[in-house]
C-alpha cells in the first residue's frame, strides 16, 4: 500500500464548502474490504448534511458519500466472499457510523462486505446509480409495505393490487417501480408529465402528470391503491394524496421525506418516514440484508435486469461541491450525478 495515496473530499464543518486534503488509507477491519473508489453517486442527503437540514452527530471534519463502486483492495479477517480485484458496489454506512474512514468521497474507502455486491462487467457508474437508491427502494417496499419479493414467477393476484408511487422518474421512484412491477403488482406512476414516456418504460401500467389539473381525479380513478410510496413529494404533493386516500376511505403512506410541517392530512390517513439504512445494520433483518447484496443485486446488476436513471460524470473530487450544488438548486431531473475519485 506504500505507493498508493489518499485524497478525500472533506468537509470541515456545517455550512463549509468541502475541500480536497490528503486522508490516511486504512486497514480493513473484521468483516471490512478496503475499495479502490471508482464511482460515487452523488445524494440529496450529503448536501442537506452539508446545510444543516439533516443533523446527524457527526465529528468535524469528515468525509460523506454513502454509495460507491470500485475494486477491492484489501480484505479484513473474517472476510469470507470477496478476493483483492473483485469488482464491487457497496454502501458503506459511513454517516450512520460517523467515521471518515467509510465517507465515498475519496480514493480508498473502508466498507463492510456485509453490505456489498460483486458486480461482474457491469460498468462502475451504472452500479453505483442503481444501487444508490436500490436498497432503500426495496426495503420501503419488502419491509415497511409489506410487498413480496420480486422473483422468476410473481403471485398472479399481485397483479389486481395497485402500487402508487409519486415521484416515479426520481432516482428512488424509478427503482421502485422496477422492483413492484417485477414482484407482479400493477404499477400507477406520479412524475412530471414530460418524464411519461420514462416511468411507463420501467413498467408502470399507468401513469398522471403530477401538475395536471386533473391529476387527483385521475388517481382517484384508477384506485383503490394496495400501497402508497412518495419517493419525491412536496407539501402539496401531500395534501394530494392525502385526498387520494380519503377517497377509499383512508390509509397510510410511506414518504422518503415524513409528513411536510404545515401539511394537515384527511381523517383516516396517515404519513410515515423510516431510515431505510437502518433496516440493513438491524441484526434481526440479517437474512434480507444477505438476500439484497449477495443475491438480488447481484443478480440484477451481472444480467442487467434493473434501468438506471441516466448518469451524468462530473468528473474527479475536485466537482463534488459542485454535483452538490446543482442537486441543492434543483436542477437535476430523472438523472444520477457521478464523482469519480480516481480520475484526478
Amino acid at each position: 500500500m506504500s505507493d498508493r495515496h489518499n485524497i478525500a473530499a472533506w468537509l470541515p464543518a456545517v455550512g463549509a464548502k468541502l475541500e480536497l486534503r490528503p486522508a490516511p488509507i486504512s486497514e480493513p477491519g473484521q468483516d471490512e474490504l478496503l475499495i479502490q473508489t471508482e464511482a460515487v453517486a452523488v445524494q440529496p442527503a450529503e448536501y442537506k448534511i452539508q446545510d444543516g437540514v439533516l443533523p446527524f452527530p457527526l465529528t468535524y471534519p469528515t468525509i460523506i458519500g454513502l454509495c460507491f463502486a470500485g475494486r477491492v483492495v484489501k480484505t479484513g479477517p473474517g472476510v469470507t466472499r470477496f478476493q483483492i480485484g473483485d469488482r464491487v458496489v457497496t454502501n458503506s454506512a459511513g454517516t450512520l457510523r460517523n467515521d471518515a474512514r467509510f465517507g465515498a468521497l475519496q480514493k480508498y474507502a473502508l466498507t463492510t462486505q456485509q453490505l456489498t455486491a460483486k458486480i461482474g462487467e457491469a460498468s462502475f457508474e451504472k452500479s453505483a446509480a442503481l444501487a444508490s437508491n436500490f436498497y432503500g427502494a426495496i426495503s420501503a417496499l419488502l419491509l415497511h409495505l409489506n410487498l413480496d419479493r420480486p422473483g422468476p414467477a410473481p403471485d398472479p393476484l399481485n397483479r389486481s393490487k395497485k402500487i402508487l408511487i409519486w415521484g416515479a422518474s426520481s432516482s428512488f421512484g424509478a427503482a421502485a417501480v422496477q422492483i413492484a412491477a417485477s414482484a407482479g403488482y400493477s404499477v400507477v406512476g406520479v412524475a412530471s408529465g414530460s418524464n411519461a414516456a420514462l416511468v411507463k418504460s420501467l413498467g408502470a401500467s399507468e401513469f398522471v402528470g403530477r401538475t395536471e389539473d386533473s391529476a387527483t381525479e385521475a388517481l382517484i380513478a384508477l384506485g383503490p391503491y394496495h400501497a402508497v410510496l412518495a419517493a419525491a413529494d412536496s407539501a402539496k404533493d401531500q395534501g394530494t394524496i392525502g385526498t387520494v386516500l380519503a377517497a377509499q376511505g383512508g390509509g397510510t403512506f410511506l414518504s422518503t421525506m415524513g409528513v411536510r410541517a404545515g401539511v394537515s392530512l384527511p381523517d383516516g390517513v396517515t404519513g410515515f418516514f423510516a431510515q431505510f439504512l437502518d433496516d440493513y445494520l438491524d441484526p434481526a433483518n440479517a437474512e434480507f440484508t444477505r438476500w439484497v447484496w449477495w443475491e438480488y443485486l447481484e443478480q440484477i446488476l451481472v444480467e442487467d435486469q434493473m434501468h438506471a436513471l441516466p448518469s451524468r460524470i462530473m468528473g474527479g473530487l475536485s466537482q463534488a461541491q459542485k454535483a452538490w450544488d446543482l442537486l441543492r438548486q434543483g436542477r437535476i431531473s430523472a438523472e444520477r450525478l457521478i464523482i469519480q475519485p480516481n480520475a484526478e
